[in-house]
């Protein structure tokens, strides 16, 4: 199975979740919300599930989403 992995905004450095699945599971959770404490800068960043990837897959779960 895949990690689902975020990123750093602010390092771009990847996140590890801990989260192992595969895609088809995780896509019908993508709007569930997430925090995760960055090992790079020791913040706390929240997001969605579409917001990571898959390390197998390297791709966005989802489309990026549009700034409005």
């Amino acid at each position: 199975m895949a990690q689902l992995v975020f990123h750093c905004p602010y390092t771009n450095q990847p996140i590890p979740s801990g989260i192992e699945a595969g895609a088809d599971c995780l896509r019908k959770a993508l709007d569930y919300p997430i925090s995760l404490r960055c090992p790079h800068c020791g913040l706390l960043h929240h997001g969605t599930i579409a917001d990571g990837y898959l390390t197998d897959e390297g791709e966005p779960l989802a489309p990026p989403r549009a700034n409005n």
